[in-house]
């Protein structure tokens, strides 16, 4: 960059100098030729200033933001960029006895410290109206893929995401981890659907986004000696939100989600189960496994911010297509309030509509508080069914949450978890009681960018 700048930055400095030898001698010119004269160089020094500063400007370059300790890396034209993402989430939790999984066999009590997320990634543009995103988690020590697409913008509303990526369905499944309230999220999340290569369109407007996508899930065949991957299942997702209030402080979320499955023959096993609210614990209710050729689940959500009030909520129905039982009908909601005490409120995102992170006015950084938040939330699953004679159970979870935002990028979250799970029938390994109940305290450093 410094070579690119000396030359037009020399030449203004000779031409100056130029300038003052050239008309020092000149006592026999008239007053309007110098003046003349003088107009005419300045305006040459100018015109050579301008082309100096577009030298400085037409070079890659590297910027700072504050809000993030990532770099971003801008091509020389403007029109490719990278810039660096990822997220480190330290976990601790201890939980008491309970009975988990299809058997209800006992679990002891534990207490553990894990990673829970290891991400890192890289995202930006390329072309100008392209948007890439390719993303690995490092955590339990394996290597996963977590997104490796690209998205063509070039159309007025429209998007298209083409490649290996999460399909739209539900609020807080389609949220990022980074940006929850509670350290999990709540039961419903049991029904979105996995990661899967294909296609998702968005059409995003100032207060309606639409998604509509089809997706085929990979598993390997072992059916030979050398392994064939073969598509397992198919999904069609499709999921509308709108803000018809969003003005005064006030904002209120709607949406529908709609998720079809189809699945071949090699992937008929299918299930129905879910934690209390914590990763490292078993699952407390579960359908056990049936064979399915399809399912279909629907999803209502609603939620409403005012100024650091926000209120949240998810219904989902699922509908299980046995291949020779009757359909399996289970389903699962949550009633989740949260309010941050100093005045901060969550951000939204039209797009995608899910909320943003919460900033704090001032961090530590700043010599401030950071920002404090407090969260009850109640999650509760049917996964009982009588008319398919399944008996997963009825499991409703109380999460009481304490966050702290410390700065933009680095927050803490506390929980206490107290979960209770109600059966049909009476259970053997649970000395033939009908109900259990447990409690989990959990708390999570994360640092994001």
């Amino acid at each position: 960059m410094a070579k690119t700048l000396l030359t037009p930055l020399t030449i203004i400095a000779v031409s100056i100098s130029a300038s003052l030898a050239g008309f020092a001698p000149v006592t026999y010119a008239s007053e309007d030729d110098r003046i003349k004269q003088l107009e005419q160089r300045i305006d040459a020094l100018e015109a050579d200033l301008i082309e100096a500063k577009d030298a400085a400007k037409k070079v890659d370059r590297v910027k700072f933001s504050s809000k993030t300790p990532a770099p971003e890396f801008v091509s020389k034209d403007g029109r490719s960029t990278m810039n660096f993402k990822g997220r480190i989430q330290t976990d601790y939790v201890h939980a008491d006895d309970m009975y988990t999984g299809k058997k209800r066999e006992l679990e002891e009590g534990f207490s553990d410290t894990s990673i829970r997320r290891l991400r890192f990634g890289v995202e930006g543009y390329f072309a100008r109206d392209w948007e890439y995103e390719i993303e690995f988690d490092f955590a339990d020590n394996e290597v996963d893929l977590k997104d490796a697409n690209v998205t063509y913008k070039g159309w007025d509303d429209s998007q298209l995401v083409i490649g290996f990526q999460k399909y739209a369905f539900g609020m807080e499944s389609t949220q990022s981890s980074s940006r929850l309230v509670m350290l999990e999220r709540s039961v419903v999340d049991r029904f979105a659907p996995d990661r899967a290569v294909g296609l998702q369109y968005r059409y995003v407007s100032d207060n309606f986004a639409a998604h509509l996508g089809y997706g085929v899930d990979f598993g390997v065949d072992d059916s030979d000696e050398d392994d064939v991957t073969n598509p397992k299942l198919s999904v069609v997702n499709a999921r509308i939100t709108g803000t018809p209030i969003a003005s005064d402080g006030h904002l209120l979320h709607l949406g529908a989600s709609l998720l079809y499955s189809h699945h071949n023959d090699d992937a008929l096993e299918t299930r129905y189960r879910a934690r209390p609210s914590s990763r490292p614990t078993g699952r407390i209710i579960d359908t056990g496994k049936f064979d399915a050729e399809s399912t279909m689940h629907y999803g209502l959500e609603a939620a409403y911010q005012y100024r650091g009030l926000r209120l949240q909520t998810e219904y989902v129905k699922a509908s299980a297509d046995q291949v020779e039982d009757p359909s399996i009908d289970v389903d699962a909601y949550y009633l989740m309030a949260s309010y941050v005490l100093t005045g901060e409120k969550w951000g939204y995102k039209n797009k995608k509509g899910t909320f943003k992170a919460i900033r704090p006015n001032k961090p530590l950084s700043e010599g401030g508080l950071g920002a404090w938040e407090i969260a009850l939330r109640m999650d509760q699953a049917n996964f009982s069914d009588a008319s398919a004679d399944i008996d997963g159970g009825e499991m409703t979870d109380y999460v009481l949450g304490l966050n702290w935002y410390m700065e933009d990028n680095l927050k803490l979250q506390l929980n206490y978890v107290y979960a209770e799970a109600e059966y049909d029938n009476p259970q053997s390994n649970m000395d033939d009681a009908t109900e259990q109940d447990t409690n989990i305290i959990q708390a999570r450093l994360q640092f994001a960018f």
